[in-house]
């Protein structure tokens, strides 16, 4: 049979069409398989159509979410606001180009990312902002100040929220306050507080609510963080505050002893006196 233009036309769209359709996935809707087990969702492609070589590094903008709960948020973790990844152990990012966005939906159990379950589909969302030499990415991990990176991350949150960045004099930010009216704590008394500590993407990894409050005596050292001393010294019995902490008042260089608070990383407490006696 012989077929004309607008016969070869038809027949290549028809085939474009099934081909296109074979490789969406019918377990998600408008997804498609970069690999198995690894599904994407291009949302806006970008305009280099520059792709990265095997010895290069992705640097990525980028927002997961397990369910409901955000698990990592590199715009409140990161100095930079991004995350730098070799392009071989992210194979499925070859789907996309400098300047992409896009959503992937991934096992959490193939992920070496903090936060990470190891079962269920985490929701990846991201945004491929630059495509860079092992050398760019030594030249930029190498000169930042972590002291200063922690500014960054925390203006970044506040402004997210749209509240001034303030810290007092000890470098905390105070977002809320309520004085108390009964004793302020001296030294010897037996001090019992509430904490909830969060990471600034909202993940609470401490809560003393689940076991009964934090008793101690006030004046003895090394019985909470500094940062949590320091604002309990401003409160009265019945107060309470939200303050955003730099690691210096809170876990350090070296991050929280069960790995979920990493180096560097500023934190949120919810502190409240209950009493002192």
């Amino acid at each position: 049979m012989k077929l004309n233009f607008w016969g070869c036309t038809s027949l290549a769209l028809f085939v474009a069409v099934l081909l296109c359709n074979s490789c969406k996935d019918e377990k998600y809707p408008g997804y498609t398989e970069a690999e198995p087990g690894v599904y994407y969702k291009l949302h806006i492609p970008g305009e280099s159509g520059k792709k990265a070589g095997p010895d290069d590094y992705y640097e990525v903008v980028m927002f997961n979410k397990y369910g409901e709960e955000v698990i990592y948020d590199s715009q409140l973790e990161s100095a930079t606001g991004t995350l730098f990844m070799q392009s071989q152990a992210s194979r499925y990012f070859s789907v996309l180009a400098e300047g992409d966005s896009a959503t992937f939906l991934l096992s959490g159990a193939g992920l070496v990312l903090p936060g990470m379950p190891d079962t269920g589909m985490v929701e990846m969302n991201v945004k491929i902002v630059g495509i860079l030499t092992p050398e760019q990415v030594a030249g930029r991990e190498s000169t930042g100040d972590p002291d200063a990176g922690e500014v960054l991350i925390i203006q970044r949150y506040l402004q997210r929220k749209k509240v001034p960045y303030s810290p007092d004099s000890t470098g905390a930010v105070v977002l809320e306050t309520k004085q108390g009216a009964g004793a302020a704590p001296v030294k010897g008394d037996s001090v019992t507080i509430q904490v909830k500590g969060e990471l600034l993407n909202g993940r609470v990894f401490d809560d003393s609510h689940n076991y009964g409050g934090l008793t101690f005596t006030w004046g003895d050292e090394g019985q909470v963080i500094p940062g949590i001393r320091a604002v309990l010294a401003g409160l009265k019995e019945g107060g309470s505050a939200k303050i955003i902490l730099p690691s210096r008042l809170a876990f350090g260089t070296a991050g929280s002893s069960t790995g979920i608070v990493a180096p560097h990383t500023p934190v949120i407490y919810t502190v409240e006196l209950l009493n002192t006696r």
